[in-house]
């Protein structure tokens, strides 16, 4: 082979590897952004689904602690929908926000075997010492959100 073919030879195989390194770039490029893509999408569904099931869970649990407040709990079967979500939540939440969840439903249970409270003696409570009964589920949840969307 004289140079003039070796130097044609030589530039086709470059042109060739060109190629062949250019292709595999766009494909791993792609590959990698697609993944990327599709764990993103998965982490937003997740959040969604979270917050919709301690959305849920807040609703029941605010009106079951209401009407404990001048209840007392007659028929168990009350608390179905919210022992229901703690279900839920034991599936897919942290163990910080299933420890506040089972913390508000106790507070629930304790409420009921009080006696009936008035709105005057209701107020004093609240306002003199702040009672959030959901304040520490709420919190942990915003943690758990926080947490989940620093992976986004």
């Amino acid at each position: 082979m004289d140079a003039a073919t070796q130097s044609a030879a030589i530039t086709a195989l470059a042109a060739i590897a060109g190629s062949v390194v250019g292709g595999l770039a766009s494909f791993a490029t792609t590959y990698f952004t697609q993944r990327n893509q599709a764990h993103r999408d998965l982490l937003s569904r997740d959040v969604a689904h979270r917050e919709e099931l301690y959305s849920q869970f807040i609703k029941e649990a605010t009106n079951l602690y209401a009407d404990s407040l001048d209840k007392t709990l007659t028929n168990p079967a009350t608390l179905i929908g919210m022992y229901s979500l703690i279900g839920r939540i034991r599936l897919i939440g942290s163990d910080k926000v299933l420890l506040a969840a089972e913390k508000v439903a106790d507070s629930i249970i304790v409420s009921y075997s009080r006696p009936p409270t008035t709105f005057d003696d209701l107020y004093k409570v609240v306002h003199e010492t702040r009672v959030d009964p959901l304040k520490e589920f709420t919190e942990a949840c915003r943690e758990e959100r926080k947490a989940t969307l620093m992976h986004l």
